[in-house]
């Protein structure tokens, strides 16, 4: 996720769309890591 900050691309996009989808459901299971995962995702994102 580091690596990808400020990257453009679509793929970078897609990528890390994914993850945030796969993410959900280990928030969810309240997996350690998951929920602050998320939110440099979300980050990386805007």
């Amino acid at each position: 996720m580091t690596l990808m900050e400020g990257m453009t691309s679509d793929r970078t996009r897609k990528a890390i769309t994914s993850l945030r989808s796969t993410l959900a459901i280990y928030q969810r299971r309240k997996v350690p890591g998951a929920v602050e995962l998320a939110r440099r995702a979300r980050e990386v994102l805007t």
